[in-house]
């Protein structure tokens, strides 16, 4: 139940982009990052910046948890077979 409850309160996706603001074009990128279910919904989140897709990572992917605004790889239910 409680990843039920973590995925209808996060959002589904983290978006990076590549930007640089509209009113400095010529400075050198940085990477921003944004939690959002769509890329319209985080580009938005950037007026005033041009932005170069870089990144869509799932938030519901089971080998990361999301916690504190990072992700954090969770390999404990991991199982190593030996062929």
């Amino acid at each position: 139940m409680a990843e039920l409850q973590h995925t209808q309160t996060h959002p589904k996706f983290t978006w990076l982009f590549l930007a640089t603001p509209k009113r400095h074009a010529d400075v050198c990128p940085v990477v921003v990052r944004f939690n959002a279910d769509t890329e319209e919904k985080a580009r938005d989140a950037f007026p005033g910046w041009d932005l170069i897709f870089a990144a869509k990572i799932r938030s519901e992917c089971p080998l990361y948890q999301y916690a504190n605004g990072t992700f954090e790889l969770n390999i404990s239910g991991l199982e190593v077979r030996h062929a």
